[in-house]
């Protein structure tokens, strides 16, 4: 029960702070392109609490889930406020458009400023969920000091890297000997036995788009239809040869795959291009926090490549609907990360809430009627047109797209129940 309801209260506050953030994007980029704003509320439903200052209401709603911003003439319908000139739908097309970006950019901003606080702060060390490390019972916040008897140097994050990278090949897949401190002091030992992980760092080929690219691992559970031997990575993989395997992404059972054809595999950590292979236990160790000016800049860094993801996901939405439809979190499994990530601490729920930032903004740009990206497109249609595609036009357009967007999140929140289901997410 009580994980029940930090998973709800942590849900409530995360979309409550990215749907305000983006919506003082539009306020403030409208108050400065002199729009009027009638209305800035935290939340929906009945008013509880509000106080006008200027022409603007600032309220707080009865259900805390998100919020809005109500400007005058927005959809240009009878009955609206009549400000003037000072109405949305009055303004010059840039000054419009400036508005409607500015909630996206808004996100983007403060998702990158969520990771960038996010990696100022040190962390423990992490086990894989489902990986071998996991499996042999070594806990989060552990600190390995042996594997496959290579110590482990301690003295920085790049050398405890690479003497990871000598412990695990030393393994050749075989089960070893592992010994670790314990987050409570006592030194322990067990058997594990590393996974064979594949990093597709390709553009192309015939794995999905979400299970590859840079920084994508997979864990290989079967070659030519048998389990994985021992040996050098690269040669289990067909040493160059072609190979059909099968397995899922790392740290993510559900999301499987199989009969899969690739060649030309050879070893490596993923951070070269092509077909990479190395045994792994699944375990991240402890890393100091970065110097605030260089989070800032890794922070920001992020957004590239979490955006390509982002957008090559969705484009999965046409190609493969339901395998990349369970890519997606809808309220259910927003709420079940969310509830997660603040078990875990602090800095993995702003990690999280950095993320959720960044996704909403960028499912904003999508052209559809109800989202910003729609608004700018009718926007964009009548700078060519030269007039305004009349405001009932665009209300039974805005209409169409919500239910739309209700009925895959229907399909998303159905497919994230079956995934917690099953013993997937968080």
């Amino acid at each position: 029960m009580a994980g029940f309801l930090i998973a709800v209260v942590a849900f409530l506050v995360v979309v409550t702070i990215v749907v305000v953030v983006h919506e003082g994007g539009h306020f403030l980029a409208a108050r400065a392109s002199g729009i009027a704003v009638e209305e800035f509320a935290v939340g929906f439903g009945p008013r509880v609490l509000s106080r006008q200052r200027g022409e603007t209401v600032y309220s707080v709603r009865a259900l805390p889930v998100g919020g809005f911003v109500r400007m005058p003439g927005m959809l240009g319908l009878e009955g609206e406020t009549d400000m003037g000139e000072r109405n949305f739908n009055r303004a010059t097309i840039p000054r419009r458009a400036v508005v409607i970006v500015a909630g996206v950019l808004c996100n983007l901003v403060f998702g990158a400023i969520c990771w960038s606080v996010a990696f100022t702060q040190p962390t423990q060390s992490q086990v894989v969920s489902g990986d071998p490390a996991a499996h042999a019972g070594i806990p989060n916040g552990a600190v390995i000091l042996r594997q496959a008897g290579v110590g482990i140097d301690q003295s920085s994050l790049a050398a405890t890297t690479a003497s990871f990278r000598r412990a695990d090949a030393a393994t050749e897949g075989r089960p070893s000997d592992v010994v670790y401190r314990a987050p409570g002091g006592g030194v322990r030992s067990t058997i594990v036995r590393p996974a064979l992980v594949l990093y597709p760092n390709v553009g192309s080929g015939p794995l999905p788009s979400t299970l590859r690219g840079a920084g994508a691992a997979l864990v290989i559970t079967q070659v030519d239809g048998h389990a994985p031997g021992t040996g050098d990575p690269a040669a289990v993989l067909g040493g160059g040869a072609t190979v059909t395997i099968a397995g899922h992404l790392d740290g993510a059972p559900a999301r499987s795959f199989s009969g899969v054809s690739i060649s030309g595999v050879r070893g490596g950590d993923g951070t070269q291009p092509g077909y990479t292979a190395a045994w792994r236990i699944g375990y991240l160790p402890p890393a100091p926090g970065l110097p605030l000016p260089q989070a800032f800049l890794s922070g920001f860094q992020g957004i590239p490549s979490y955006t390509g993801q982002v957008v090559s996901l969705i484009g999965q939405l046409f190609v493969r609907p339901a395998q990349a439809g369970s890519q997606f979190l809808g309220p259910v499994g927003i709420a079940a990360v969310a509830g997660s990530a603040v078990q875990q601490g602090w800095v993995q729920f702003v990690f999280f809430l950095g993320e959720i930032s960044i996704a909403l903004g960028l499912m904003n740009v999508l052209p559809l009627p109800f989202l910003d990206g729609g608004r700018l497109l009718f926007i964009g249609i009548e700078a060519v047109r030269h007039r305004q595609i009349s405001p009932q036009r665009q209300a039974a357009a805005i209409v169409v797209s919500l239910g739309f967007i209700i009925l895959l999140g229907v399909l998303i929140t159905i497919s994230n129940i079956s995934q917690i289901s099953s013993g997937g997410l968080p």
